[in-house]
C-alpha cells in the first residue's frame, strides 16, 4: 500500500477507535455517576434515621434514664444493620468506636458526659464528610451539632 491510501484509512480508524473508546469512558463515568448519586442519597436516608434517633434522646431525656441503655443499643442495633453497607469507612470507625463506648456503659463502666457527646457527634461529623458537607467550625469531634441541645453547654463541653 502506498501512503495516500493508507493516510486515509489511518485517520478513518483512528476516528472510530477514538470515538468508540470515548463513548466508552463517556458510558463507564455515567454509571459511577449514577451508583454514586444512588449511594448518596441512600446516605442521606439513613444518615438522617441516626440524627432523628440521637435527637430523640435527647427530647425524651433518655440519657439520665439507667435503663435506657439497653432501648437505645437496641436502636442503634437496627440503624447499624441499615447503614453498614453505604456507610463509608470512617463512618462506620466512628460508629465502632461509639458502640464500644456504650457497650463500657451498658457493662456498668461510668462514661463521662463529654466523652459520649463527643463520640455521638464525631459520628454525625463523619456522615456530613461523607456528603460533601463542610464542617468548618464545628469543633474536631463536631461538638456543635449538638450545642442547641444542650443546656449550659460551656460547662459539658469544657471539663
Amino acid at each position: 500500500m502506498n501512503t495516500e491510501t493508507l493516510l486515509p484509512i489511518l485517520t478513518i480508524t483512528l476516528t472510530l477507535l477514538g470515538g468508540g473508546v470515548g463513548y466508552l469512558l463517556k458510558s463507564y463515568f455515567e454509571k459511577k455517576k449514577s451508583l454514586t448519586n444512588e449511594v448518596t442519597k441512600e446516605r442521606r436516608e439513613i444518615y438522617q434515621q441516626y440524627v432523628n434517633l440521637i435527637i430523640s434522646l435527647f427530647e425524651n431525656s433518655k440519657l439520665k434514664k439507667s435503663d435506657s441503655s439497653n432501648t437505645m443499643m437496641t436502636e442503634l442495633y437496627e440503624f447499624y444493620k441499615k447503614y453498614v453497607l453505604y456507610a463509608s469507612p470512617k463512618v462506620i470507625k466512628a460508629f465502632s468506636d461509639y458502640f464500644q463506648l456504650m457497650y463500657r456503659r451498658i457493662d456498668g463502666e461510668d462514661i463521662n458526659t463529654k466523652l459520649h457527646l463527643q463520640a455521638m457527634t464525631k459520628i454525625m461529623l463523619e456522615m456530613r464528610n461523607d456528603l460533601g458537607l463542610k464542617n468548618d467550625g464545628l469543633g474536631s469531634n463536631g461538638e456543635m451539632l449538638m450545642r442547641a441541645l444542650i443546656k449550659d453547654y460551656d460547662s459539658i463541653w469544657n471539663q
